[in-house]
């Protein structure tokens, strides 16, 4: 009994020393611009920012301004330079058209960056919920969407919820294993336990939902997918501008579903 005490005494010290500093090297690194930049049946807008180290502790702007962002699209005979609104957003009334090819050039210190999407159909939502299922003992909430996929082409599709003007979950999909068909995207948001528990991700009744759905085309879907898959496979995410420019352009049509979330109106399953 004594030689048990002293073995377990000595295994807590043991564990209880290993206590090491490690100095990790952030290498600092030349900032990168980025762009987010989308043309919809809305209009059109172009942000740009620049990456920030790790180690900047700064509450100074990363945005870019005085940039030339020109949008055209062969077809149209169209070319137009975006009005620059302030704080890195370039915005146009021009609103996308479905079927056209748009083309967009950034000029950033001389440099220009490029990148084209083709617009394409609505999408179309047929049903949006919430609902529980059981895995195991323990409950899960999951966001079960449903969109008709659209016929005779290859779709792809960018789906984001915001729950009260946040991003709270997204995902990609495209129509390969179900063509002309109904797509389902389900979206794990919490579990009983946490809700009850009141955790800061889960849902709680009263909250904005908004839902988004994107049809999108396959350069901005690949981009995309890349950055869905990026943490497990290691990798940077697809260039989807030429020169280097970080982030994406992407003509697409997007749906917009609003809704109030009631724990009470949630779905068995």
């Amino acid at each position: 009994m004594k030689k048990s005490i002293l073995f377990l005494s000595s295994l807590i010290f043991l564990f209880s020393s290993c206590e090491k500093e490690i100095d990790i090297d952030y290498r600092e690194v030349n900032s990168l611009y980025v762009a987010e930049a989308s043309i919809t049946q809305n209009g059109t807008t172009v942000r740009l920012t620049t990456t920030q180290n790790v180690t900047d502790n700064s509450r100074q702007n990363h945005y870019i301004e005085g940039a030339t962002v020109v949008l055209s699209c062969k077809k149209l005979e169209l070319e137009e330079t975006l009005t620059e609104k302030g704080s890195g957003v370039y915005t146009s009334t021009l609103k996308g058209q479905p079927g056209l090819t748009y083309d967009i050039d950034i000029e950033i210190d001389g440099k220009h960056f490029t990148s084209s999407s083709t617009m394409q159909e609505a999408p179309v939502m047929n049903s949006f919920r919430f609902v529980w299922k059981k895995v195991l003992s323990e409950r899960f909430l999951f966001a079960d969407l449903r969109v008709q996929d659209t016929p005779d082409q290859n779709s792809y599709y960018f789906m984001h919820i915001y729950r009260n003007n946040v991003g709270y979950r997204w995902a990609v999909m495209s129509d390969e294993n179900n063509k002309n068909g109904e797509l389902q995207q389900l979206f794990q948001c919490t579990t009983e336990r946490d809700m009850d528990k009141g955790d800061s991700d889960a849902l709680q009744d009263g909250d904005a939902i908004r839902l988004e759905i994107r049809a999108i085309d396959k350069l901005s879907y690949d981009y995309l997918y890349s950055m869905q898959v990026m943490d497990n496979a290691g990798t940077n995410p697809i260039a989807n501008f030429t020169g280097g420019l970080l982030g994406y352009f992407s003509a697409y049509h997007v749906l917009t579903y609003r809704y109030t979330f009631r724990r009470s109106e949630l779905e068995e399953e």
